[in-house]
């Protein structure tokens, strides 16, 4: 049965290891999501959405029960993408990570390393991928000013330890089955002055997010809960997606009526639709 959502991103924790310039900055303290609450919103988010995505803020794998989050996404039977900046995956088997449909790994977090460091993590990396368990998916990001350093470095990197000769092309290049290298610009965070003129954005029509506190918001961007619709530990996820402020806020966010300040001023993405 077809779900009315692509993707559910939930915050498994806000914390991270790394402190990217290009990351937003939180006004909230740092917080684990609960395993007992991950357990109830995940099992809520799975049955109204096609993939569940642990991503928002944070670093996944920071989290202190982290094979016990993945072990429930198992046993609930969830489409699993995991978004990680992959510094922290040899710290856990590989077999843990079978289970998963997707994991992305932001390379770009990597340039806030110092340069003797970001060869080695890359190549780690590229060690993981080649020995990655079989199905799974693995999607490198690449999200820098083309033709910087890291960009370079990365895209050397990666197509010699695939051995492969292809050029990257304008949005991905593929390493080898199942393993890509996908890129994209930096973009401005929303609630500041950047952003650019969009008609309408896909906010809680395409997909939704949780906080590590259980409040829900409308995409990833919305790092803080600027627009949160209500707390998971209140009221059912599907409750609070379907109230009349949720459904309202939606409208607005695709351009229906006035679109909220905080969504204009995001430059993640500007879609017609």
């Amino acid at each position: 049965m077809k779900r009315p959502y692509r993707r559910a991103f939930i915050e498994i924790t806000n914390t991270c290891n790394l402190a990217c310039a290009f990351c937003a900055s939180s006004s909230r303290p740092r917080q684990e999501m609960p395993p007992a609450r991950f357990e109830r919103v995940a099992a809520q988010a799975g049955a109204l959405a096609e993939v569940v995505s642990l991503h928002l803020l944070g670093e996944p794998l920071t989290h202190s029960a982290f094979p016990a989050i993945l072990e429930t996404c198992y046993r609930l039977g969830l489409r699993v993408n995991l978004v990680t900046n992959g510094t922290l995956l040899n710290d856990y088997p590989p077999a843990l990570f079978a289970g998963l449909a997707q994991l992305s790994v932001s390379l770009h977090a990597l340039a806030c390393l110092p340069p003797e460091r970001r060869a080695p993590a890359l190549e780690r990396l590229a060690a993981f991928a080649l020995a990655k368990p079989p199905g799974l998916v693995v999607g490198f990001r690449l999200r820098a000013e083309e033709r910087d350093d890291f960009y370079m470095l990365a895209v050397k990197t990666l197509t010699a330890a695939f051995k492969t000769t292809a050029a990257p092309g304008p949005d991905y290049v593929r390493l080898a089955d199942g393993v890509f290298l996908n890129f994209g610009g930096l973009f401005d965070w929303p609630g500041g002055e950047g952003g650019r003129p969009k008609s309408g954005c896909l906010g809680l029509r395409h997909h939704f997010g949780v906080l590590s506190d259980g409040r829900v918001v409308p995409c990833c961007a919305d790092f803080d809960g600027a627009l949160s619709l209500g707390n998971t530990d209140e009221k059912p996820l599907a409750e609070i997606l379907t109230a009349p402020g949720a459904l309202s806020l939606r409208d607005s966010i695709a351009g229906k009526t006035s679109m909220p300040a905080f969504c204009s001023s995001c430059g993640f993405s500007a879609p017609d639709s």
